[in-house]
């Protein structure tokens, strides 16, 4: 039997820190263990759409955010899909149109643009 599996990929910086983890491990213990749940389950997901992903940011080139509660707040992974793989290459917090931090829309286009242009590596998402 065949199971779907989306391969989600995280960016690492020129300095060689993977940018998701640092998030992820920045996160409470509960908000690490619904972020595993909800990232298990969208691998698994064939077919991306809202409310757990948009795919289109208006203002961005080609980004879209995985969606998901924890804690009573509105977490984001930032990212876009290229041959065949999500590169997740932000996380955040959101409300409203505020992303937290402030800078995440605009480090996720300079992020996109590095992995583009084969500026940077990634690593399968293994948190």
């Amino acid at each position: 039997m065949n199971v779907w599996r989306t391969d989600i990929r995280c960016y690492i910086s020129p300095g060689n820190n993977n940018k998701i983890e640092d998030w992820y491990k920045a996160l409470s213990a509960q908000g690490r263990a619904d972020a595993d749940v909800f990232i298990a389950v969208m691998r698994k997901t064939t077919e991306w759409r809202m409310p757990d992903y948009r795919p289109h940011l208006q203002g961005t080139k080609g980004l879209g955010e995985l969606r998901w509660k924890s804690e009573n707040r509105a977490h984001r992974l930032l990212g876009f899909f290229m041959k065949g793989s999500w590169y997740a290459v932000v996380g955040c917090i959101h409300k409203g149109k505020v992303y937290n931090p402030s800078d995440s829309l605009e480090t996720a286009g300079r992020y996109k643009a590095r992995i583009e242009r084969g500026q940077v590596e990634t690593v399968e998402y293994d948190l």
